[in-house]
């Protein structure tokens, strides 16, 4: 997916420097590491949000460095996205806020309706579709933003610090939904620095320093794993 990716900002920061990994289809994958690590750059580049300065970006069979910012509708299809703020249209209801995911992609009308009701289903929403965001309490709100980057049948789901200000209960219904959405099939990629889900829910780590990748764990070495972000080493218990 990644081969020496570089993100440099103006003066020299630095976003990511010589990030690679690869993602295979289907799997599950935390994006580990504290603010300020490099996990939502990274996260941005994937969905082509920003342009990588150097190195190699591949994603659902498209080169990202070669791919026109007018051909980007191309790999939004792909991918679906829960931003960390969930940008949720606050004048519309559940229902049109998903309507809305379906409408920039130019999904014919006549197929909206199930496909919308399929996706409150599964995200458990079903009774909240004429609800306004305001309505809901924040893990309901969460579900809305999933439901939204679900309704499209994305190959991929990239979420940015989804459970960052949930309760610990609430949080642990939403990384159980994201289960459920990846035992479908689909790829999540999911950015957090809560280590309490990340040991509950034990799959594969990728571990993001001061922008560089220092850790690709896999699921059987995450269970003895711990990481101090501020001390920045590894300790195996």
């Amino acid at each position: 997916m990644c081969n020496q990716t570089q993100k440099t900002y103006f003066k020299g920061i630095r976003g990511i420097d010589s990030v690679s990994f690869s993602v295979q289809e289907g799997e599950f994958v935390y994006l580990m590491g504290a603010s300020g690590s490099g996990k939502s750059t990274l996260l941005k580049l994937l969905y082509g949000a920003e342009k990588a300065t150097s190195g190699n970006i591949m994603v659902c069979g498209y080169d990202l460095a070669k791919m026109k910012r007018k051909d980007l509708y191309k790999l939004r299809r792909e991918i679906g996205i829960v931003f960390q703020d969930l940008q949720l249209l606050k004048r519309k209801t559940v229902y049109e806020n998903i309507q809305f995911a379906l409408e920039i992609v130019g999904v014919p009308e006549e197929n909206m309706d199930a496909r919308i009701r399929q996706t409150l289903t599964l995200v458990e929403l079903a009774d909240k579709a004429d609800c306004f965001p305001e309505e809901l309490s924040g893990g309901q709100m969460q579900r809305v933003a999933i439901a939204r980057a679900l309704v499209n049948n994305p190959r991929i789901l990239l979420a940015d610090e989804p459970t960052g200000n949930l309760d610990p209960q609430t949080s642990r219904e939403i990384f159980r939904l994201f289960m459920r959405i990846n035992r479908r099939g689909t790829t999540v990629i999911l950015a957090t620095h809560d280590q309490t889900i990340f040991q509950r829910f034990q799959h594969r780590a990728l571990t993001m320093s001061d922008g560089f990748l220092v850790a690709d764990e896999s699921r059987k070495e995450v269970g003895s794993l711990q990481y101090d972000y501020h001390m920045k080493d590894f300790y195996i218990v």
